[in-house]
């Protein structure tokens, strides 16, 4: 948030350029689903408290695993794409 807002304050809005509708598109969709990750990660620890997950459903956290691993490998490229090739 400190960055959108930090790039907002320079001038750099959503209809700005390219890479200000690129940079927010792609850093905004990425936060949601790192929330989403958040939430499933936390629910799946829940449910592994409460033991509520037997060995016949173990592919849950397997799934959530899974999907977190994507998320984190979307991170790395949108990372590389944003941050460390040059304009």
């Amino acid at each position: 948030m400190y960055e959108f807002t930090a790039f907002y304050r320079e001038g750099l809005g959503f209809t700005t350029s390219l890479f200000g509708s690129s940079f927010y598109t792609l850093t905004g969709f990425h936060g949601v689903h790192v929330s989403v990750g958040v939430i499933l990660l936390l629910s799946t620890m829940g449910i592994i408290r409460k033991n509520r997950i037997t060995g016949n459903k173990a592919e849950v956290v397997e799934m959530v695993g899974l999907y977190w691993h994507f998320v984190d490998i979307v991170w790395i490229v949108i990372f590389t794409l944003v941050y460390l090739i040059p304009a």
